[in-house]
């Protein structure tokens, strides 16, 4: 096995979104509140997880669906 191994370029596009869109929500809320929401079916994506959808390239749902947790966070 080689160490100079890399992701492709999409699959380091998805994994900068899903960390950028984590830490967003850790910061607002919490790191379990995080994990949580990125691995619970979101019915904003179709009953699916947002790891999924992130995996099937769908960023601006998933920003949405985040976007939508973070907004209801500060509605109380």
């Amino acid at each position: 096995m080689r160490g100079d191994l890399e992701p492709t370029q999409p699959a380091q596009q998805r994994l900068r979104f899903a960390y950028g869109v984590i830490q967003e929500i850790e910061t607002a809320q919490s790191k379990r509140v995080a994990q949580a929401w990125a691995l619970s079916i979101n019915p904003r994506l179709g009953f699916e997880s947002p790891i999924k959808a992130i995996r099937e390239d769908r960023f601006q749902e998933t920003a949405a669906a985040a976007q939508a947790l973070l907004e209801d966070a500060c509605d109380g």
